[in-house]
């Protein structure tokens, strides 16, 4: 350690001049004749001088550095992967016992180990228990975690086996990775079920795949059944002859409305020893059916062509078109969003519709603006029949969705529209294209959009923009752009207005086993003014149990997301109850928890990932049984402590002590002379 110096931020030249000052002052006091001997007087003009400097010194508020100098020993990261499948190994037994030892031998060996699990830095005992592995993810913690460290090397302890994630093999990294391979090599015989692939969401109504993807080793050429089922009833059942990799596809109809739970499962073999991946657990949401469009015009028009191959790209829609004379029969339905094309025509149709729909409306040159007016209060001021030719500009200021920015400067290359020419009252209407006339955009609309809560529309101000999709295809080889304003549009129009005063919804449908389970809140007053500071009280239930966990939270607006932790899988129903001005409110749905069984396909270890990673990385691969050699060669190895100088400040202002000295200096001072007889 070295000695502390001062480190001065104002000039310590200031010293000099100050000393001479404090000097001064105490010869005046002390030079002249005194009742005391001369050498009391340097006493007391020392005293005095001394704690002059002190006071003045603090003034200057130097720093003090504490020079210090730490020994930093190497380091070993022991990144352990501590998912299920490392216990489903014979050495899995004494994994703790394991790792322990080798934590024991490395700190012997004067180095410092560091342990990392597959997300962060933890400690010995471990348990393992993470559904899933990602070991490059798991080596970014440990190098983030030592980016500024003397890291000598990593250790990585794994069964081999990822399921998430890059492929850890071909890593650069300038640090030696060594690895540990645990768990059981040879094949086993085994029939797994590697992966089910469905639509988590499915329309009511429409008919849908279950794919089933199969691994079968040993046992390749043998007759079995796959049997699909709900609620331990059989739906559906195929007969195999079972091949290395295989895949099986079944048909079902969604025709129950709600989440479904579903199992797919082949019966196991006597001699398998590996059973849980001869099953899976498949869980979907039947909602209602498509979005019904109605597509309404006098007449036929391109432009009616162009929002149906829009709509075509979403399976989310199902579009009808009503034109006089064409269409045979007028559509009963009740449709979610009604497109009138050229409308308040004098040759309009009129349509009654069942149902609260909601209305994008596309003017025409035909269109008469006092029907407008009577229906939608825009006022548009027009001299005569006058058209003006524009083209569309994006408005960045709209906030009821966005389009993707990366598509809006096709904008530029969209051909004119003819809107109204005049001047435009929209009142409360928000613009989302706007009209540019040459190279001035201006500030009427060439499409925008009303909602007061009560009703919803939106208005096209002109005919042709068919042109616009067939330009930006020619353009692009594409029409995303188009294809999203007709999309985004229709989804906003069909989008009803939530009206309830308490909303308690989980963040996503779906959830994943480990994930905690976290809900949003929102209350409102009479008025919809947020509000905070509710009691909320949470009942949680299974498809199946129907005893409740009841869970309690403080609503509040500083943070609306509440977790209830982490639950089996499942299906789970929710009922979340309130008061507000007195009165009960309740909110209720449900949420579905899936069991990924990623650590449960295969029980085979796979040291050759851990192989290539040591071999990419300048390190080397270790059997379970070699451990005597890893560690001998890390004590072989070239790695060095590291010498580190610390500087340690400290402000002269903040030792306390130093007033305790200039008071005790003063007061010295002080007694003297009165003993003296000065005072």
């Amino acid at each position: 350690m070295k000695d502390p110096s001062f480190v001065f931020l104002a000039n310590a030249w200031w010293l000099l001049p100050a000393a001479i000052l404090i000097a001064g002052i105490t010869y005046l006091m002390y030079g002249k004749k005194n009742p005391w001997a001369t050498y009391v007087s340097r006493l007391l003009g020392a005293l005095r001088i001394t704690a002059a400097l002190i006071i003045f010194l603090i003034l200057l508020n130097p720093l003090i550095n504490h020079p210090t100098q730490v020994i930093e020993k190497p380091i070993i990261a022991l990144v352990v992967d501590h998912s299920l499948s490392m216990m489903q190994h014979e050495d899995s037994i004494n994994m703790n016992q394991l790792l322990a030892e080798i934590e024991g031998k490395i700190s012997a060996l004067n180095f410092e180990p560091w342990v990392f699990n597959l997300e962060a830095r933890t400690k010995i005992p471990i348990r393992f228990d993470a559904s899933s592995t990602n070991l490059n993810q798991a080596l970014n913690v440990g190098f983030e975690s030592l980016k500024t460290r003397n890291l000598a090397a990593v250790l990585l302890i794994s069964d081999g086996l990822y399921n998430q994630g890059l492929s850890p093999s071909y890593r650069q990294s300038l640090i030696p990775i060594h690895s540990l391979g645990l768990g059981d090599t040879a094949t086993r015989k085994d029939i797994a079920i590697k992966e089910v692939r469905s639509n988590q969401v499915v329309y009511q109504g429409n008919r849908f795949p279950i794919e089933v993807y199969i691994d079968a080793t040993g046992y390749t050429g043998m007759k079995k059944t796959i049997i699909l089922s709900e609620d331990d009833r059989i739906i559906s059942k195929q007969n195999l002859v079972l091949s290395s990799q295989m895949k099986v596809t079944f048909e079902m109809d969604a025709d129950k409305f709600g989440p479904q739970h579903l199992r797919i499962k082949i019966p196991p073999e006597s001699d398998e020893i590996n059973t849980i991946n001869n099953e899976k657990d498949l869980f979907i949401e039947i909602v209602k059916g498509k979005e019904k469009i109605l597509l309404v015009a006098p007449a036929p028009h391109p432009d009616i062509r162009a929002i149906r191959m829009a709509l075509a790209e979403s399976e989310n829609y199902q579009t009808q078109i009503y034109i006089p004379g064409l269409t045979k029969t007028l559509p009963q339905d009740t449709f979610d969003v009604i497109i009138h094309h050229q409308a308040f025509s004098n040759d309009f149709p009129t349509l009654n519709s069942s149902g609260s729909p909601t209305f994008l409306y596309i003017l025409s040159k035909k269109s008469n603006l006092n029907r407008l007016y009577s229906k939608t209060n825009i006022a548009i001021e027009q001299s005569g029949n006058q058209q003006d030719i524009i083209k569309p500009v994006y408005n960045p200021n709209f906030t009821k969705f966005e389009l993707n920015q990366s598509y809006v400067e096709k904008f530029n290359n969209y051909p004119t529209l003819k809107v109204p020419y005049g001047s435009y009252d929209l009142g409360t209407h928000e613009i989302l294209l706007q009209q540019r006339v040459g190279n001035l955009t201006i500030d009427k609309p060439v499409l925008s959009f009303f909602d007061n809560g009560s009703s919803k529309y939106g208005i096209f101000y002109g005919t042709g923009i068919w042109n616009w999709r067939l330009q930006e295809l020619a353009m692009s080889n594409n029409t995303l752009l188009f294809d999203q304003i007709i999309l985004k549009s229709i989804q906003y129009l069909s989008v009803q207005s939530d009206k309830r005063k308490f909303i308690f919804e989980p963040i996503t449908p779906f959830f994943q086993s480990g994930d905690l389970i976290q809900f949003t809140s929102e209350s409102y007053n009479d008025i919809y003014e947020p509000i905070s500071g509710n009691r909320i009280t949470l009942k949680v239930f299974q498809e199946k149990d129907r005893s409740e966990s009841i869970f309690n939270f403080i609503g509040s607006d500083a943070n609306k997301t509440l977790s209830i932790g982490t639950l089996g899988k499942g299906i789970y129903f929710y009922e979340a109850l309130s008061v507000s001005n007195g009165k009960n409110l309740s909110s209720k749905g449900q949420f579905i928890i899936k069991d990924t069984q990623l650590e449960r396909v295969t029980f085979t270890a796979n040291h050759d990932v851990l192989k290539d990673l040591a071999d990419h990385t300048g390190g080397r691969f270790y059997k379970n049984n070699e451990l005597a050699s890893l560690i001998r060669d890390l004590q072989d190895s070239q790695a060095k402590s590291v010498l580190h100088s610390i500087q340690d400040f400290t402000k002269l202002i903040d030792l306390k002590w130093l007033l305790f000295v200039i008071i005790t200096l003063f007061s010295l001072e002080w007694f003297f002379r009165k003993y003296l007889g000065s005072y």
